[in-house]
C-alpha cells in the first residue's frame, strides 16, 4: 500500500483549465429568444393542425369508400345469387326445349308422311 499511495505523491497533477464564467444572457436577449420560440411553436401548430385537417379529411373519405366497396360487394353478391338462379332457369327451359323437340320430331314427320299421301290423293283424284 505504501508504494501504491507514494505513486499517487509523486505524479504531478493535470495542468488546470481557466474556468470561464457561464455566459450572461440580458433580459432583452432572454425576451427575444422566448418571441423567436413562440413564433415557431405558433408556425409548427399551424402546420400540425393544417396536417391534422388533412389526415381528417382522408380519413373520412376512407371511411366513405370503405362503405361504398362494403355495398357494391353486397350487390356484386346479390347478381352472382340472381346470375344463378337465371342460370338455373335458362338450363330448365333449354331441357324443355329439348323435350319439345324430342316430341315434335316425330309428330313432323308423321305430318309430312300424311301430307304427302293426301298430295298423292289429290294428284288420284284429277
Amino acid at each position: 500500500l505504501s508504494l501504491f499511495f507514494s505513486d499517487l505523491v509523486s505524479c504531478p497533477a493535470p495542468p488546470s483549465l481557466p474556468l470561464s464564467a457561464p455566459p450572461v444572457m440580458t433580459y432583452a436577449q432572454l425576451e427575444s429568444l422566448i418571441n423567436k420560440w413562440s413564433l415557431e411553436l405558433e408556425d409548427q401548430e399551424k402546420h400540425f393542425l393544417h396536417q391534422a385537417t388533412q389526415v381528417n379529411a382522408w380519413d373520412r373519405m376512407l371511411i366513405e369508400n370503405g362503405e361504398k366497396i362494403t355495398s357494391l360487394h353486397r350487390e356484386v353478391e346479390k347478381v352472382k345469387v340472381d346470375q344463378k338462379r337465371l342460370d338455373q332457369e335458362l338450363d330448365f327451359i333449354l331441357s324443355q326445349q329439348k323435350e319439345l323437340e324430342d316430341l315434335l320430331t316425330p309428330l313432323e314427320e308423321s305430318v309430312k308422311e300424311q301430307s304427302g299421301t293426301i298430295y298423292l290423293q289429290h294428284a288420284d283424284e284429277e
